[in-house]
């Protein structure tokens, strides 16, 4: 039989999440349950974001009389041909020679512009627009990850992970990447800014601020396997498991040590359940063979 709750190391928050653990798990026993914080590294960026646009109906026949009108009309004549107040022929060819498809002479007269000619084949144009995301270094697991909005902090009241293990981050200086490194992490991280197949390139990525140390909370827990006789440390944030942060926490050459860090009396805890497991296994292998002996 396992010990009780009270013998263990667990903190009041969590042990709900330990006895469901251990309920849904019948060869685990929790024997220590903590939550302690770490820092997540925060950089405030600006990409430029290039993405095809269709042009509207107004825009593509300002272009077409810019390529077969001889000689190119003005922007009045125009106007006068479609129909149209000046004012709407005049901001559909302001939108035009801001993307450098057209331009337009000082007495209105149109014409394509150099770089416009491909654009006009294609009946679609390349547009730029800057936005503001976060990169996010997470040296628990051991990710890179970007988001549109800042991660809020959390408690700062709890023990320092970092006091117990080496967190080192996996990008110490975000400015020394190209942007041909920082194109696939921004496409992983899903925000929908980069997506070649879609026309949608990041192009340009500035850092506009300093980085900043956001605290996190982690749930670790020490399980005891008493069919393998083996502990092992599990991460978790809620009640999600954290593979990762588990993984890396459990191949520490330190491991000992940060186990006798979270729990002063874990190799007390851990050694009278690990005695009464096998003493169990083995009581039911000696009934059973004893009632195969019966047996004629």
């Amino acid at each position: 039989m396992f010990l009780a709750s009270s013998a263990k190391s667990i903190d009041s928050n969590l042990s709900s999440l330990a006895a469901q653990i251990e309920q849904q798990n019948p060869g685990l026993s929790v024997l220590v349950a903590r939550q302690l914080r770490f820092a997540i590294r925060q950089t405030p960026l600006e990409v430029t974001v290039s993405e095809p646009r269709e042009f509207n109906v107004l825009e593509e026949f300002i272009l077409r009389a810019g390529v077969e009108f001889e000689p190119a009309p003005t922007l009045q004549e125009l106007a006068d041909l479609l129909g149209l107040d000046l004012v709407f022929v005049k901001t559909a060819a302001a939108n035009l020679v801001g993307l450098e498809v057209l331009e337009v002479a000082d007495n209105g007269k149109i014409a394509i512009a150099p770089s416009g000619q491909d654009f006009c084949e294609k009946g679609t144009v390349s547009r730029s627009h800057v936005q503001s995301i976060y990169a996010i270094s997470d040296p628990l697991n051991q990710t890179l990850t970007f988001k549109f909005d800042a991660v809020a902090a959390e408690s700062s009241d709890l023990p320092d992970l970092a006091e117990l293990v080496s967190l080192e981050h996996q990008i110490t200086d975000f400015a020394d990447l190209s942007i041909a490194e920082i194109q696939p992490l921004i496409q992983a991280s899903g925000l929908g800014i980069h997506v070649p197949e879609n026309g949608k390139i990041v192009s340009k990525c500035d850092v506009i601020g300093d980085d900043l140390d956001v605290l996190q909370t982690v749930s670790i827990f020490v399980l005891l396997d008493g069919i393998e006789n083996k502990t092992t440390i599990q991460a978790r944030q809620g009640k999600q498991i954290l593979e990762t942060a588990s993984n890396f926490l459990n191949q520490l050459e330190s491991q000992q040590k940060l186990l006798n860090e979270l729990c002063k009396s874990t190799e007390e805890i851990a050694q009278p359940e690990s005695e009464t497991i096998p003493v169990q296994k083995t009581r039911k292998k000696s009934s059973t063979a004893a009632g195969r002996k019966k047996k004629p």
